[in-house]
């Protein structure tokens, strides 16, 4: 976007004065904004482009386009560099023509609107205080409402490459939540780590040893947590107490005996 701003600029150097009047744009010293000097009638104010990053918060995706006279309008909320920035608005008789994607993100390409209604929806729902159960199974209905956006969620699992589902990108690479995956997974393999807080030495141990899920490794007793290869007596304490914090808050539904 910022290149498209500086090629515009650059190709209307006439309708400044083309021999006094120097042409720039320049960074704000007090905020995230771009000023541009030396385009009369080509610039008039500033516009917020936001970062497209499903970490950017909801309340700031949602204020795309916002547009200001002057850096002094500028809202608090929207002043931190890390989540977007100010550009110079152009008069609409020298527009861009913008393809409204949302360029450099997670999803590069996705329509802006698509990607915004989709990343607001699923954040939204995940900040709910329901159950982590409840929560995902609202994001498949919004996502089953609206297979439109499906090809949003692509392109954000093909850039989080390490996630299976989108809830698995919210839940340990956006907003962690000890107690959601412990629940969640309790009962599914892959997930030992994230779970046991341990290393890759000791999860293969535990897989080559049959112990896949949660589930079965806490049902293991000291002792057999030190016949695994890796693990001494202090690793064993360090499982055996992240044991226990997972019994205490999986979800009531399930039985551990």
């Amino acid at each position: 976007m910022f290149t498209k701003f500086l090629k515009l600029f650059g190709s209307n150097r006439s309708l400044a004065s083309k021999e006094t009047q120097e042409l720039a744009i320049k960074p704000s010293e007090s905020s995230n904004s771009y000023s541009a000097s030396g385009f009369d009638g080509v610039v008039e104010g500033l516009q917020f482009s936001p970062t497209f990053q499903l970490r950017t918060p909801i309340k700031i995706l949602k204020a795309t386009g916002m547009c200001v006279e002057s850096e002094e309008q500028i809202p608090d909320f929207l002043k931190e560099q890390q989540h977007g920035v100010w550009l110079p608005k152009v008069n609409s008789k020298y527009s861009l023509d913008d393809n409204n994607d949302v360029g450099a993100s997670d999803a590069y390409g996705s329509d802006r609107d698509d990607y915004i209604k989709y990343v607001c929806e699923i954040k939204e729902i995940y900040s709910s205080s329901d159950t982590i159960f409840e929560r995902a199974k609202q994001i498949d209905n919004f996502k089953k409402e609206h297979p439109e956006l499906k090809y949003v969620e692509d392109k954000l699992l093909q850039y989080y490459n390490n996630y299976d589902s989108i809830i698995d990108v919210l839940m340990l690479n956006i907003d962690f939540s000890f107690e959601d995956i412990s629940n969640f997974h309790y009962r599914d393999e892959g997930y030992l780590k994230q779970i046991f807080d341990i290393n890759t030495r000791v999860e293969k141990s535990l897989l080559n040893s049959g112990y896949k899920r949660a589930e079965d490794v806490v049902l293991l007793t000291k002792e057999q947590l030190l016949a695994l290869d890796g693990v001494g007596s202090k690793s064993a304490d360090k499982i055996l107490e992240k044991i226990e914090v997972v019994k205490s808050i999986v979800n009531s539904s399930i039985t551990i005996t």
